[in-house]
């Protein structure tokens, strides 16, 4: 086996890694993806709950306002009827009931005047809320031509690989093609190891000065210890 072998097999284990590289970059696609499809939903929620928090209050705002006309009616009715107590003791319990009206009116009072404040607050904001959410979805679709452009220069720099690793393939001796296709098989861009010195890159067990030999001078040898086939760093 010819010296010019390490070569071969140095490129190889190169483009192997790289390929390996770009898959993983290529697999992490579609979990970024999701995460910014997670946070396009967040906003766009928390856009949809500005809103509905407004309607809410002037939900509640109504009912307020409903149930003051009615405490508003009782304690005009209560005021009334105090004309025509007919004892000291029926009076008392008619001020006792304009009394809680009265309390019941400045609170519903004091609550309508807090949810208007709330909802003017909230309104006078909407234009930062929409103006978030445009910009949410501006990212989004950046992302999306992005992720698009990122996708295509992978796949390119893939294919390219892959034609430049069948070609290294090709260069291999008939004689040890199969050992070397079944350690791909096994251990994928690791199949192979540099040797620096005399030791093995792969796992820094040390070869013998003899194996070191066999190498430089073209022979296909595995690692005792880990099984990768080696190959010279420097030849």
């Amino acid at each position: 086996m010819s010296e010019k072998i390490a070569p071969i097999l140095r490129e190889l284990h190169r483009l192997r890694k790289h390929l390996r590289e770009l898959q993983s970059e290529i697999d992490l696609g579609p979990r970024v993806l999701k995460i910014q499809e997670q946070k396009l939903a967040a906003e766009e929620q928390a856009h949809k709950d500005a809103y509905d928090a407004i309607k809410k209050l002037k939900l509640q705002q109504k009912e307020d306002e409903g149930a003051l006309k009615t405490v508003e009616q009782q304690l005009a009715k209560f005021q009334a009827d105090l004309n025509t107590a007919g004892s000291k003791k029926e009076f008392d319990a008619k001020q006792t009931e304009i009394a809680n009206a009265s309390t019941k009116k400045g609170t519903l009072e004091d609550t309508i005047l807090t949810t208007i404040t709330d909802i003017e607050e909230r309104t006078a904001k909407l234009p930062e809320v929409e103006a978030q959410w445009a910009t949410a979805q501006k990212d989004f679709a950046q992302y999306k031509i992005d992720a698009k452009e990122r996708l295509e220069r992978l796949t390119a720099d893939q294919k390219m690989t892959q034609e430049e690793v069948a070609k290294y393939d090709e260069r291999l001796p008939l004689e040890m093609k199969g050992q070397y296709l079944r350690l791909i098989k096994t251990y994928g861009a690791d199949g192979l190891a540099a040797v620096v010195g005399r030791g093995c890159q792969q796992c820094r067990t040390t070869i013998t000065e003899q194996q070191r030999t066999n190498i430089a001078g073209g022979m296909f040898i595995c690692c005792s210890q880990c099984g990768r086939g080696l190959y010279m760093a420097d030849s």
